[in-house]
């Protein structure tokens, strides 16, 4: 799926209610192509509480901001992907937490 449809997936199931948003929003290695900032091929983004960002993979929940992260929830870095461009960097991380944000309220 490419990635202007999840998006606009996104911003569908966060105009149906709260009972949609719960479970996240599905994004794909497939979808990003090579800004796909994981190491793992899929994962449910979501907004929790109208302002954390996360990403639910591999059975655990990682903190895509700050505000989750200072909520508890463990950072995203065991599954961020190396930028293979720029030594030493990440793959930005900004995408998925557009797609977590504009499901909140």
């Amino acid at each position: 799926m490419p990635f202007k449809l999840t998006i606009f997936l996104c911003m569908i199931c966060a105009g149906l209610g709260s009972s949609c948003s719960r479970a996240g929003v599905l994004v794909t290695r497939d979808s990003m192509g090579e800004s796909w900032p994981l190491t793992v091929d899929q994962a449910h983004v979501e907004c929790l509480d109208g302002r954390l960002a996360v990403v639910h993979a591999n059975g655990m929940t990682y903190a895509l901001n700050g505000t989750a992260k200072s909520r508890g929830y463990p950072a995203v870095d065991p599954i961020w992907r190396a930028n293979p461009s720029i030594p030493g960097t990440k793959i930005s991380i900004g995408p998925l937490i557009d797609i977590a944000l504009k499901q909140c309220k």
